[in-house]
């Protein structure tokens, strides 16, 4: 428990400081015994704890756009529903392989940065900005409610082509609030199905909470640059790690 307790510290730590942290915590929980599915869905508690204290701290600093981000989690929240039931009746192997892949698709995000590029885009969608807004949330709660992981890389990519001249800022703070509203629905999956291992989750959540209090200590003396090398090769290795021990 004592290496989960670190690893939630550091989760914590680089989800305030970076992004991704919660990449971590879903291999490390299987590597402990813990099946897929239940990894799966333990992942999910500390994730809504931290998200909804970030979420006081948003409103505090009248940070939080509630209005777009309650609008953007009404199609994440459907597809969150289809993603989480689909999670936990596939086999384990394949939730694991699967796993292993969509990690390595968000690793790759992360490497290309395209979101590098959509800041010089000037798209105009007019009629077709609906049918993309809501295809594309639906389609990131299926993600998250599937497996959750670097979701918040996806959502500050479509924001980045949808939104680009809301700050990062306020894309962060929807990007928080889709995630606990779609979360604290589709995890409920995941508990009335006895997917959560809670003395797990709880001791997860307490290193997240440490984790996050450092990192808004220590967000400007640490370089982002060098976490984020750290996130790719280390979640990298879990991937091979995934892929391999099947």
């Amino acid at each position: 428990m004592s290496l989960l307790l670190l690893c939630g510290i550091l989760v914590g730590f680089i989800s305030i400081v970076s992004a991704g942290g919660s990449m971590l915590t879903l291999p490390l929980l299987i590597f402990m015994g813990l099946p897929p599915i239940v990894a799966n869905g333990t992942n999910r508690i500390s994730i809504i704890i931290q998200n909804l204290f970030a979420l006081i701290e948003l409103r505090k600093n009248n940070l939080y756009n509630w209005k777009l981000g309650l609008l953007l989690s009404m199609p994440a929240v459907i597809g969150s529903i289809y993603g989480a039931s689909l999670a936990i009746y596939i086999s384990d192997k394949v939730l694991n392989d699967t796993m292993a892949i969509l990690m390595i698709i968000i690793i790759a995000l992360i490497i290309i940065k395209p979101q590098r590029y959509l800041k010089k885009l000037n798209l105009q969608f007019n009629k077709l900005h609906t049918v993309l807004l809501l295809t594309l949330f639906t389609g990131i709660g299926i993600y998250g409610g599937f497996i959750q992981a670097g979701v918040g890389f996806l959502i500050i990519i479509v924001l980045l082509l949808l939104y680009p001249k809301k700050s990062l800022v306020q894309m962060h703070s929807i990007k928080t609030c889709v995630i606990t509203i779609y979360l604290l629905i589709s995890t409920i999956i995941f508990i009335i199905n006895g997917h959560i291992d809670w003395t797990f989750a709880t001791v997860l959540s307490i290193g997240s909470a440490i984790g996050g209090n450092l990192g808004g200590r220590f967000a400007s003396r640490v370089s982002e640059k060098s976490l984020e090398i750290l996130l790719v090769i280390i979640v990298a290795l879990f991937s091979i790690k995934l892929l391999v021990g099947n």
